[in-house]
């Protein structure tokens, strides 16, 4: 019998995921320390994903409680958020669509909050990629075959919660700001690297139209965060870059600074995907796939720089025009 302080409720926020949601019911349904309530929260999609989570708990009656929540959200952050706001738990686990995991992935992750008395603990995502485009963009996001720390795969106290307060509505970026906030309050986490969840299919983007617009969906509500400058330190490059053209064209610099420069910005781009990757030497045995993971470096830049230049139209050019 579980006692009600081991109670999970397990937070699962989808948007158009009508093909990972039977996989990912069931999963949930499987484990080993069965959660109290699952609660999933639509983040505005369009696909049918939500009559499909309807129909599963209609046809499939499982034991545990399942709830499906429109809480008119649409980003990942502000979803997860909803639903720690819908339950009354002691105990949130926290899962995402998409994603392959252990059987006894509570089961684990509650000991391990009982055993060492932690505020909360994760479990490491291994980003693996399909294509060779996909493994080139984790290999500068993630890390290619990097198991890292992530939300996706942990169990929190609610005390955390009281403390440092939810996840913010954002796309991108809200989980690091979160773990953040947990860190200089105290909060003790602790990484449990036996728990390894993998993503199914995609791990960032198939192609490079793929890349370019999810770094850019992923780089505009950035802009205006209070914990990084990292937005404005893209434009500020990108600028940089567009007026030492500019000014190399019409004969203002020496032609021979234009190679050197792009030489240095894309041995930057290498050296960051060696430093995040743990299998880098992947890249490095054909001259195509090192071609493939410079390119793919530079169309994420474009997108994130993309981004970033909409994000700060949106929050402060356009915003000033409308006030005058």
């Amino acid at each position: 019998m579980t006692s009600s302080q081991e109670q999970v409720t397990v937070v699962v926020p989808y948007y158009n995921e009508r093909e990972n949601l039977p996989y990912l019911l069931q999963q949930l349904a499987d484990q080993t320390h069965p959660p109290h309530e699952v609660i999933l929260v639509d983040s505005g999609g369009s696909d049918g994903s939500s009559q499909l989570i309807d129909e599963w708990i209609a046809t499939q009656k499982p034991r545990i409680r399942f709830s499906n929540l429109h809480a008119s959200t649409t980003t990942p952050g502000g979803s997860k958020s909803a639903g720690v706001k819908a339950s009354q738990g002691n105990l949130f686990g926290f899962m995402d669509c998409g994603l392959s995991f252990p059987k006894d992935w509570l089961e684990r992750q509650v000991a391990t909050l009982r055993r060492d008395d932690v505020d909360w603990v994760s479990g490491v995502c291994l980003t693996k990629g399909t294509t060779l485009v996909d493994k080139a963009a984790i290999a500068h996001t993630y890390g290619f075959m990097t198991a890292r720390p992530v939300i996706p795969g942990s169990v929190v106290r609610r005390r955390v919660f009281d403390r440092i307060g939810l996840f913010k509505d954002l796309r991108a970026g809200y989980d690091a700001e979160w773990a953040r906030a947990s860190e200089r309050s105290g909060l003790k986490r602790e990484i449990n690297r036996d728990v390894v969840i993998e993503y199914r299919g995609v791990n960032f983007a198939q192609g490079l139209g793929g890349v370019f617009l999810k770094s850019l969906r992923y780089a505009r509500p950035s802009v205006g965060r209070d914990d990084t400058l990292v937005p404005y330190v893209y434009v500020l490059a990108s600028l940089i870059g567009v007026v030492a053209v500019i000014l190399t064209l019409v004969g203002a610099l020496p032609l021979a600074l234009l190679p050197i420069g792009a030489s240095l910005y894309l041995l930057a781009r290498f050296v960051i995907a060696a430093r995040k990757s743990s299998c880098f030497s992947f890249f490095l045995r054909s001259p195509l796939r090192i071609l493939v993971l410079l390119f793919v470096g530079v169309v994420m830049d474009l997108g994130k720089s993309c981004g970033f230049a909409a994000g700060i139209n949106a929050r402060f050019l356009f915003r000033r025009a409308l006030i005058r």
